[in-house]
């Protein structure tokens, strides 16, 4: 347990029905992707870095929406998910009818090359749902554009690597773009992630004075999020001048 942050290693769809009922303000998550076909082979672009492997990362974890039910149930407010367009409708369709109320557009500048003759899918998007009055959905916008160079200043966390110099994680999201969704909650609420990977939610809601609840099942990604976020917070103590990310050059 840190300081108003509280992170569970294991299965969510085992931790989830432990949680109370409308016991967290928001819950914003990043699930793996339902229905990728195929894999990915990158050298040197994409999210973050990475050594060639092709993967499907939504099969990688098993993908499904099982977890849905009780992430609505547990929210107090709202949900925001990720997805990609292979399942926009079938997020929708897993909360229930009109709370749906924006869709939000990531364009992904350092998005890698199709290797198939596909589009280039430089794009991922988020469903933003409403349980009850209590977010700041006019704080939002339905486009977001993140430079590269606003990607996050938690150890070039556009590329956060592991020793070997392959992606820390394969889908990570930038810090910016986090703080930018979280950015509809208050002070002070508390946000869960059932599907923490390398914790960039976490970083971000202790960047912005929220609480958090992490859910990892992965003992390797569940040791990165906990660094991380510990980081985080050591970094909000320090004075105000060294609090500052460093100009990149």
């Amino acid at each position: 347990m840190l300081d108003n942050v509280q992170l569970f290693l294991g299965d969510c769809l085992e931790i989830l029905p432990t949680l109370e009922a409308g016991s967290v303000d928001a819950v914003i998550t990043d699930p793996p992707y339902l229905d990728l076909l195929g894999g990915i082979s990158i050298s040197g672009n994409g999210v973050a870095e990475r050594i060639e492997e092709s993967i499907s990362v939504g099969n990688l974890w098993n993908a499904n929406l099982d977890w849905c039910r009780d992430a609505w149930r547990i929210a107090r407010f709202g949900v925001m998910v990720f997805t990609s367009h292979h399942a926009i409708d079938k997020i929708k369709q897993a909360f229930p009818k009109n709370t749906a109320v924006g869709l939000v557009v990531w364009y992904k500048r350092n998005a890698p090359p199709s290797q198939n003759n596909v589009p280039h899918f430089n794009s991922e998007f988020i469903w933003l749902f409403k349980k009850a009055p209590g977010l700041i959905w006019h704080n939002l916008e339905t486009f977001y554009d993140i430079p590269i160079v606003q990607a996050g200043c938690f150890a070039k966390e556009r590329i956060l690597q592991d020793n070997s110099g392959k992606a820390a994680h394969p889908t990570q999201k930038p810090e910016l773009l986090m703080r930018q969704l979280i950015q509809s909650t208050h002070p002070g609420d508390l946000i869960l992630d059932p599907f923490m990977g390398s914790g960039t939610t976490g970083v971000a809601a202790v960047q912005l004075g929220r609480r958090f609840i992490g859910i990892e099942i992965d003992p390797g990604y569940f040791e990165i999020a906990t660094k991380r976020i510990k980081q985080a917070q050591q970094q909000m103590l320090l004075p105000l001048e060294m609090n500052s990310c460093p100009a990149r050059r």
